[in-house]
């Protein structure tokens, strides 16, 4: 489910899931991880992407669908949180290279890495609350990044925003034509790269540790898992797969 490549001092890191559209399951959560731990030791940066033509369509939902209990949603929800907190723990800075669709725990990952190129037809939203649930980790950043207006619409309503306005949000640094992001990407590896280790290391943790002494990944992981594990959020997930739209007002 998950490519790793080392490129000279920079590792490419894939969620391989294509037919999925590199949608989350608990078990990539874990190895994307384990891939992030072995860059921190092999590289110098290390570049988060997807295959084929989306970055991360969100978490895999029909995962979501044995979450009967809080404690089956939190095992569920636990790979997750772990995943981003490692991203914001690693020595080395991460950079997502946004090929596409960046939906729910695809718009997380982009707000857990520290930078982020994206395709000028990438589009990113938190569809989350159509099935009952909230956005996790891109509530906590997202105040941070976008500001609390925008990421409460983008919450509330689960629209779409395209790369340009993502960028002029905050969300992602650069935005390039789709057959630049490549270059693009290696480029601003390159740039960081070239100062030293230890000076790069130093830089992400004075910007990262607030963050992570700030965010409580507990009570995000209770709230979400108290909502997967109700018999509304069970149901506009089993509406999901059987194409209707759950009516309920509640």
């Amino acid at each position: 489910m998950i490519r790793y490549d080392l490129d000279g001092k920079t590792a490419r890191i894939a969620i391989d899931r294509p037919e999925k559209k590199n949608a989350l399951s608990p078990e990539t959560h874990r190895e994307l991880t384990n891939a992030l731990d072995r860059a921190d030791d092999d590289a110098r940066v290390a570049v988060l992407t997807g295959t084929g033509d989306a970055f991360c369509a969100g978490s895999d939902i029909e995962a979501l669908r044995g979450a009967n209990t809080a404690a089956d949603a939190e095992s569920l929800i636990d790979p997750e949180y772990r995943l981003h907190r490692r991203i914001e723990s690693l020595s080395i800075p991460v950079i997502a290279a946004v090929n596409g669709t960046a939906y729910g725990g695809g718009f997380e990952l982009v707000t857990a890495c520290d930078l982020a190129v994206a395709t000028a037809d990438a589009t990113f939203a938190l569809p989350e609350t159509r099935l009952g649930l909230t956005p996790g980790y891109a509530l906590d950043r997202g105040i941070e990044l976008v500001g609390r207006k925008r990421i409460l619409e983008l919450a509330l309503t689960g629209d779409e925003i395209d790369a340009v306005t993502a960028r002029e949000w905050g969300l992602v640094n650069r935005v390039v034509d789709p057959d630049g992001l490549e270059a693009a990407v290696d480029d601003l590896a390159s740039d960081i790269a070239a100062a030293p280790a230890r000076t790069v290391a130093a830089v992400k943790r004075t910007v990262t540790e607030d963050i992570t002494e700030r965010v409580s990944y507990q009570r995000s992981t209770d709230r979400l898992a108290a909502l997967l594990a109700s018999a509304e959020t069970r149901a506009r997930i089993d509406a999901f797969f059987e194409g209707r739209a759950d009516d309920s007002d509640d």
